[in-house]
C-alpha cells in the first residue's frame, strides 16, 4: 500500500497579517505568494491576533490567534507570566501539535522566535527564519541560534554578508 502523500505544511509565526505593521505585512505578502501557488497547507500563527478579531474570518488559511482569550483568567493569567508569551511562547507547542508543520517561518527580531529552537518537537520541521540584521556585530546568542536554523533568509545583501562572516560559515544563508 502507497502512502498517501499531502501537501507540504507551513507555519507561519509573525504578527498577525490583518493588522498594519511590518512584519504583518511582510508575512501577509509572503504568505499571499505561497498561497496562490496551491502547492501548500498554510498557518498562520498569530501574534497580537484574536479570534473574535472580524478580519480573521477573511484569512483563506488556517488561523492560531496567539492572544488569550478575556474572558478567561487563567489564559491571561499564564500569557501575562512572561514578556516572550506575547509573541506565542505559551501556545507554540499547542500549535505544531495541531497543524504539524513541515516547515515553521518567522520573520522578526531574534527574541520574538528564539523559543522555537527549543522547541521539544524542534527535530519534526525545518525551521526558516529571516530576523533583522540592522547592526554589527551580532550578538554571539544571536548567531550561535541563527546557525541552528536550516535556512537563514535576509533582508539585504549587507546582512548577509554580516552573518555570513560573523557566522563562520556556519549559518546557512
Amino acid at each position: 500500500m502507497a502512502a498517501v502523500s499531502r501537501k507540504q505544511r507551513i507555519l507561519f509565526c509573525s504578527e498577525a497579517t490583518y493588522l498594519n505593521t511590518g512584519y504583518a505585512t511582510y508575512a501577509r505578502e509572503v504568505m499571499n505568494q505561497f498561497y496562490g501557488t496551491g502547492k501548500y497547507e498554510l498557518a498562520e500563527f498569530a501574534s497580537y491576533g484574536e479570534l473574535t478579531d472580524p478580519r480573521a474570518s477573511a484569512i483563506p488559511w488556517r488561523f492560531y490567534p496567539n492572544s488569550p482569550d478575556k474572558n478567561n483568567p487563567a489564559e491571561l493569567e499564564q500569557y501575562h507570566s512572561r514578556p516572550t508569551n506575547q509573541f506565542g511562547e505559551w501556545k507554540f507547542e499547542q500549535v505544531l501539535l495541531d497543524f504539524q508543520p513541515d516547515i515553521v517561518c518567522d520573520i522578526r527580531d531574534f527574541w520574538m522566535f528564539d523559543y522555537q529552537e527549543r522547541s521539544p518537537f524542534r527535530r519534526f520541521f525545518n525551521w526558516v527564519i529571516m530576523p533583522t540584521v540592522d547592526a554589527k556585530p551580532q550578538n554571539e546568542q544571536w548567531l550561535a541560534t541563527y546557525s541552528n536554523a536550516d535556512a537563514v533568509f535576509n533582508y539585504s545583501s549587507w546582512g548577509y554578508n554580516v552573518l555570513s562572516k560573523e557566522g563562520n560559515g556556519k549559518i546557512n544563508c
